[in-house]
């Protein structure tokens, strides 16, 4: 069962709820089913309003970019340099993420920061 914690003081102080699914789903479409308030805009990958510090609790391996989302964390210099976490290497965190894009497995847990 993925698990993951929604944290964020800019929605008033600190504000956190832990979401579960059974299923690979996307951390926006996760946000949206527990009434989380993730900004969001084009759910595609593009403008990254959605942009979020993804921690993993333990350690994730393959959580592979989309190239639109490489496009969009370059764009607002927030993508790691290459061979810093990438795709071979395990996923220590943070990492900034696209909520729309980053999906979460049945067996990832994550706090997410917004």
């Amino acid at each position: 069962m993925g698990q993951v914690q929604f944290i964020s003081p800019r929605i008033g102080g600190d504000w956190s709820i832990l979401c579960r699914s059974h299923q690979p789903i996307s951390l926006l479409q996760m946000a949206r089913i527990f009434n989380v308030p993730l900004p969001v805009n084009c759910q595609e990958g593009i403008c990254g309003a959605c942009a979020v510090q993804v921690t993993p609790q333990g350690v994730i391996r393959h959580r592979h970019l989309s190239p639109f989302e490489k496009g969009t964390l370059r764009a607002m210099g927030k993508f790691l340099p290459a061979g810093e976490g990438d795709d071979s290497t395990a996923w220590k965190g943070p990492r900034w993420r696209l909520a729309c894009q980053c999906m979460v497995g049945n067996s990832d847990q994550f706090f997410v920061a917004f």
